[in-house]
């Protein structure tokens, strides 16, 4: 069964930072559009709602408080809600700094074509969707025949979580766009263990107590969507942020059970994990821990310049920034030591001249300077033609045709400032 064959609603409206484009499509809130269904090709896998929802009642120890509403949905009216959604959901002045922010990282092209590209990524990915506004679930009648039940069970868990929770205001209750992606893995994350516990069942297998199958499951779902060519094909950074609610979501869920048995499903609603590094790291969202944002760096701003974006830089950023820029090589040891960044994006609008000043805190010293010699060479690899210079042992610099580079380190923390003029 393709991992991600079902999607949150895009019905949820949250003011997502630019780290989190693809989620401004799984979860946005407007209006109500009218969805047109198509012939109901499914039939038999509805009538399997009644017997699921009973079996999911054993799992998770609640049920809906009433019907659920259901259709099935051709993939032009699908395509059309999202498109729709885009539009309503983001300005073009907006997402054009949002993509601003991720050219700076380094994370997409110069020619990057957002809107194509996440209407391609759910059209091929998205096999369900529950409507948090409608409160209504959407089968996909192209879905294949053998992904319609493990869909429309995803999907069951969605709509049984908003009857108590009411997904829309959890999605929008988050403080900032980490709190967002962490919430939407939660969702995720506990449809997917649902999901996967009811398919062993089935074999009279469990999920309980066998961390080792959690990992697994999580891995072939990564493995899967990598089967998908137009997944397969899009930066690492969408791919990522797409899967992460399912895959590390899993994880996350995995390790509430384990430690609260069947009250876990209850706690992510009650307790919402705060950012991607609490779903990274559990123990840190049992023990409250959240990020602290360094300072950004000191550096005299050139005149002319004015702040058009800022945000959080989270965990989970890091570890697809590294990636995108050197390779797959397992640096978890390093990020779990992550304490917290921000970001600021500058633009001067006559020449067009963009500017990044960053700051990334880490656990201790040590942790902060295998960044800072990590993230000098992100910065030569991002930055065509750069070459930073050693000005002393805590600070490099270079220069490039977009402008110089300053790079320091001073304790735990890590700050930048990229694209100064000449």
């Amino acid at each position: 069964m393709h991992p991600l064959a079902t999607q949150p609603s895009p019905n949820s409206r949250a003011k997502l930072a630019a780290a989190r484009c693809i989620v401004a499509i799984i979860a946005l809130a407007s209006a109500p559009i009218p969805v047109e269904a198509s012939e109901d090709k499914a039939p038999r896998v509805f009538q399997q709602i009644d017997s699921m929802v009973e079996e999911l009642k054993d799992i998770m120890g609640f049920g809906p408080r009433g019907p659920i509403k259901h259709k099935t949905i051709s993939k032009a009216a699908f395509r059309k809600l999202y498109a729709t959604r885009m539009k309503q959901s983001q300005k073009p002045k907006e997402l054009e700094r949002e993509l601003l922010f991720l050219r700076l990282f380094g994370l997409v092209p110069d020619d990057f074509d957002y809107e194509k590209t996440v209407l391609d990524l759910l059209s091929e990915q998205a096999w369900a969707l529950y409507d948090f506004k409608q409160r209504e679930l959407y089968l996909a009648d192209w879905a294949p025949a053998e992904a319609l039940e493990y869909a429309l069970l995803h999907e069951l868990v969605h709509a049984i979580d908003d009857h108590h929770f009411s997904l829309l205001k959890y999605v929008e209750g988050a403080k900032q766009s980490e709190g967002e992606l962490a919430r939407l893995a939660a969702m995720e994350g506990q449809a997917s263990w649902v999901m996967t516990e009811w398919a062993m069942r089935q074999a009279d297998k469990t999920l309980e107590g066998n961390r080792l199958l959690a990992i697994a499951t999580a891995s072939a779902t990564r493995f899967e969507a990598q089967q998908f060519p137009v997944y397969d094909s899009t930066p690492l950074y969408f791919r990522e942020v797409l899967i992460f609610p399912y895959t590390d979501g899993l994880l996350f869920q995995d390790e509430l059970v384990r430690r609260l048995g069947s009250d876990g499903f209850k706690r992510v609603f009650e307790q919402p994990p705060e950012t991607t590094q609490q779903i990274l790291q559990p123990s840190l969202y049992f023990s409250g821990v959240v990020p602290e944002a360094p300072s950004l760096s000191e550096h005299p701003l050139p005149k002319g310049f004015k702040r058009v974006y800022d945000g959080s830089f989270g965990q989970l950023d890091h570890r697809i920034l590294l990636e995108h820029h050197l390779g797959e090589e397992d640096r978890g040891e390093l990020l779990d030591r992550w304490r917290g960044a921000q970001f600021e994006v500058y633009e001067k609008r006559r020449s067009g001249e963009s500017l990044l000043r960053y700051a990334v805190r880490w656990q201790d010293a040590d942790a902060a300077r295998e960044y800072y010699h990590l993230y000098r060479q992100v910065c030569e690899r991002k930055r065509a033609g750069l070459a930073l210079v050693s000005r002393g042992p805590d600070r490099c610099e270079g220069t490039t045709d977009a402008g110089r580079v300053v790079l320091e380190i001073d304790g735990n923390v890590v700050r930048s400032v990229e694209g100064l003029p000449l």
